[in-house]
C-alpha cells in the first residue's frame, strides 16, 4: 500500500467522521480530483453520499466479494470499515482500521484516524475501546482536533470516576477560548467531586462569569453556575449559592434547577418571603421536571413558615390535585410500556433509515404517554438501545421488502415459463423451414466450382446468366446446317464477331468476377456459420430453460427460507431490546410515580398539619 494510497484512505476516513461530527453541509475532504475507476465503487459512493448507509454497505460487500472494485481496494476496505462502524460493529471495523494503519508510518495520519475512532466509540458508550484508541495517539493532533481530544478524554475519565486523571490531563493543556471554557468546567467539576471545593469553585466561577456570544456558551455558563451553586448549598454556603444561582438565565435549560436552588438558599437563611419569588415562578412551569414538582411543596411550605396558613392550605390542595392527575397519566403510560406501545410511539415520527454514528431522537412525540420519557431519553443506555432497536426495525422492513420481491420473482418465472410454452412450437416450426445441411452442401459446391474456375480459368463459369445464355446460343449457331448456304455467310460473320466480343468481355471481367465470387462465398460461409450457432443456441436454450427455471426456483426457495430465518432471529433480538428498553422506561416511570406518591403523601401530611394549626387558632 503506497503512501499516497494511505493518505487518500485517511482523508476518506476523515470525511466519514466529518459527516457525523460537523454541523452543516457534508464535506468530502481529500476527494478533490478523485476519479472513480470502477463503476461498482461509484455506485457505492452514490448510496453513501445519499446517507443510505445500509445499501452502500451491502453493495460494497457484494462488489468486493466479486472482485469488482480492484482499482479501489484500499479505499473500499476503509469505507467498509467506516460503514461497519456506523452500525456499531466496532470490533470488525477496528480490525480493518488497524490493518490499514499498520501499513503506514505517517504519524499524523495514524493519530487522526485513531482520534475519530476513539470519538465514535465514546459516543456509542464503548468506553474501554475508546480509551485504547485515545492511548494509541502518539503525537499532538491538529489544533482543532487536539482541543476536542483532551476534553473528550477527560470526560471519559470522569465517566469512570477517575477525577484526578481528568484534572491532570486538562492541567497540561491550553487551547482557544471556547475549548478552554469546557476544560475549566470539566476540571472544576472533577475537583469538586474530589472534595477540593475552593479550587473547583475558582474554575467554575470563571466559566460562570465569562462573556458568551453563542447559545452554546451561554448554556455552558448557566451549567457552570448551577453546578457551583449546588456545590455551595451542599457546603452550607447559602449566601454564596444564592448569588451564583441568580446569574443563571430565567429561561434556559438550567433555569428550573437554578430557581429551586435559589429558593432553598433563601429558605436556609429563613428568608421565606424572598424564597417565594423563584418558587412561585417555578411552580407554574412544566411538571415533568422534578424541580417543578418539588416547588409545588416548597411554595406552601414557605407560606406556612410565614404564618399564612390559608394560602399554604390552598397551595397544598392545588399540589394534591396536580399530583393526582399526573399519577393517573403515569399509570396509563406504565400500561402502555407493558404492551410495548410506548416504545413504538417513540419511533412513529422517525424515518425507517438505519445506521448513523451520532443519530439521536431530536424530540419526543407530542403525546401524553411519551412526555414522561424525557429523562429516560437522556439515559445513555436507553438511547443506545433505542438506536439498536431502530436499526433492527428498519432491517426488518428491508427483509420484508426483499421477501415481497421474491414473490415478484416467482411471478416473473411463471410468466417466463408460460411464454416458453407458447413460443416454443412457433419457433420450432420456423427452424424446421430451414434445411441447414442442404445450404451447407450448396455452399461447399459453390466454393469448389469457384476454385475450379480459378484453376482452369473458366471465364464462362463466372459470367452472369445472361452472358452464359448468349454464349451457349452463339456456340449452338456454329453447328447449325444453315451456315452452309451462301445467304447465311453474312450472318456467320456477325456470329463470329459477337462471339469474339462476348469472349473478350468475359475475359476482361474474369478477375473482378472471381474476386466478387470469393467475397460472396466468404459472406455466405459466415452467415451459415452464424445460423448454425444460432440454431445450436436455440436448441441449447430449449433444452436448458426448464433446468434454469428450476434452478431459479430453488434459489428463491432458499432465499425465502433464509430471510424467514433472519427475521425470526431478528424478532428475538427486537423482543430482547424491547424488554430492555421497556424495563428502563418502566423504571423511570415507576421512579417518577414513586416520587409523586412521596410528594403527595408529604402534601397530605402537611395539609393536615396546616388544618390542625388553623383549627387550633380558631378555638
Amino acid at each position: 500500500m503506497t503512501r499516497n494510497a494511505i493518505q487518500h484512505c485517511c482523508s476518506l476516513v476523515a470525511s466519514l467522521a466529518i459527516l457525523a461530527v460537523t454541523i452543516g453541509p457534508v464535506r468530502a475532504d481529500g476527494l478533490d480530483g478523485f476519479v472513480v475507476q470502477d463503476p461498482h465503487y461509484g455506485e457505492v459512493l452514490f448510496h453513501f453520499y445519499q446517507q443510505d448507509q445500509f445499501t452502500a454497505l451491502t453493495h460494497l460487500v457484494t462488489a468486493r466479494s466479486q472482485n469488482r472494485v480492484q482499482r479501489h481496494q484500499d479505499d473500499a476496505e476503509l469505507l467498509q470499515g467506516g460503514l461497519l462502524l456506523s452500525w456499531g460493529q466496532h470490533d470488525e471495523a477496528g480490525k480493518i482500521f488497524e490493518r490499514l494503519l499498520d501499513a503506514t508510518d505517517d504519524t499524523s495520519v495514524r493519530n487522526r484516524t485513531w482520534f475519530y475512532l476513539a470519538k465514535v466509540r465514546y459516543q456509542r458508550g464503548h468506553l474501554e475501546a475508546a480509551e485504547r484508541a485515545f492511548e494509541s495517539i502518539t503525537a499532538p493532533l491538529p489544533p482543532e482536533l487536539e482541543a476536542e481530544r483532551y476534553n473528550l478524554q477527560a470526560r471519559l475519565y470522569m465517566d469512570n470516576g477517575r477525577y484526578a486523571e481528568a484534572v491532570a490531563l486538562l492541567n497540561n493543556w491550553h487551547g482557544d477560548e471556547t475549548w478552554t471554557a469546557y476544560a475549566n468546567y470539566n476540571t472544576g467539576v472533577a475537583l469538586v467531586r474530589m472534595g477540593q471545593l475552593e479550587m473547583g469553585a475558582t474554575l467554575l466561577d470563571r466559566v460562570g462569569t465569562m462573556r458568551a456570544s453563542t447559545e452554546e456558551m451561554r448554556s455552558l455558563r448557566d451549567q457552570a453556575n448551577v453546578a457551583l451553586g449546588f456545590s455551595y448549598l451542599q457546603a452550607q454556603l447559602d449566601g454564596d449559592a444564592r448569588s451564583v444561582l441568580l446569574r443563571v438565565r430565567l429561561n434556559g435549560p438550567f433555569s428550573n434547577k437554578a430557581l429551586l436552588g435559589a429558593g432553598w438558599a433563601d429558605s436556609a437563611g429563613k428568608n421565606y418571603q424572598a424564597a417565594l419569588g423563584p418558587w412561585l415562578e417555578l411552580s407554574d412551569r412544566d411538571l415533568l421536571d422534578s424541580a417543578v414538582q418539588e416547588s409545588l411543596l416548597a411554595v406552601p411550605y414557605a407560606f406556612a413558615q410565614l404564618g399564612a396558613e390559608p394560602q399554604a392550605a390552598e397551595h397544598y390542595t392545588r399540589a394534591l390535585d396536580i399530583f393526582g392527575t399526573e399519577l393517573a397519566r403515569l399509570d396509563n403510560a406504565l400500561a402502555d410500556a407493558d404492551t410495548g406501545r410506548l416504545l413504538n410511539s417513540l419511533l412513529e415520527t422517525e424515518p425507517g433509515s438505519m445506521g448513523g454514528w451520532y443519530w439521536q431522537l431530536d424530540s419526543l412525540p407530542d403525546d401524553e404517554r411519551t412526555r414522561y420519557l424525557y429523562f429516560a431519553i437522556a439515559d445513555h443506555r436507553f438511547h443506545e438501545g433505542l438506536k439498536s432497536y431502530r436499526d433492527l426495525a428498519a432491517l426488518d422492513t428491508h427483509l420484508t421488502q426483499w421477501r415481497d420481491k421474491l414473490g415478484a420473482y416467482r411471478d416473473m418465472l411463471a410468466t417466463r415459463e408460460l411464454a416458453y410454452a407458447e413460443r416454443l412450437p412457433v419457433l420450432q416450426d420456423k427452424v424446421a423451414q430451414f434445411d441447414l445441411p442442404a445450404m451447407l452442401a450448396q455452399q461447399e459446391l459453390n466454393t469448389r466450382r469457384t476454385e475450379q474456375a480459378r484453376a482452369t480459368r473458366d471465364i464462362v463459369a463466372l459470367a452472369p446468366n445472361v452472358e452464359q445464355q448468349q454464349w451457349r446460343r452463339l456456340l449452338a449457331m456454329e453447328n447449325a446446317p444453315a451456315w452452309d448456304t451462301e445467304a447465311a455467310s453474312g450472318l456467320q460473320e456477325k456470329q463470329r464477331v459477337l462471339k469474339g466480343v462476348l469472349l473478350w468481355n468475359m475475359d476482361r471481367e474474369f478477375r473482378v468476377r472471381l474476386w466478387r465470387q470469393d467475397k460472396a462465398n466468404e459472406a455466405l460461409a459466415e452467415d451459415l456459420k452464424l445460423a448454425a450457432e444460432q440454431f445450436a443456441a436455440i436448441e441449447l436454450a430449449t433444452d436448458s430453460l426448464p433446468g434454469t427455471v428450476l434452478s431459479f426456483e430453488t434459489r428463491i426457495d432458499a432465499l425465502e427460507a433464509f430471510i424467514g430465518e433472519l427475521q425470526a432471529r431478528l424478532g428475538v433480538s427486537m423482543e430482547q431490546y424491547a424488554l430492555f428498553l421497556n424495563g428502563i422506561a418502566t423504571d423511570e416511570l415507576v421512579a417518577q410515580r414513586e416520587r409523586l406518591l412521596t410528594y403527595r403523601a408529604q402534601a397530605r401530611f402537611a395539609l393536615a398539619s396546616v388544618y390542625d394549626r388553623m383549627a387550633a387558632q380558631n378555638r
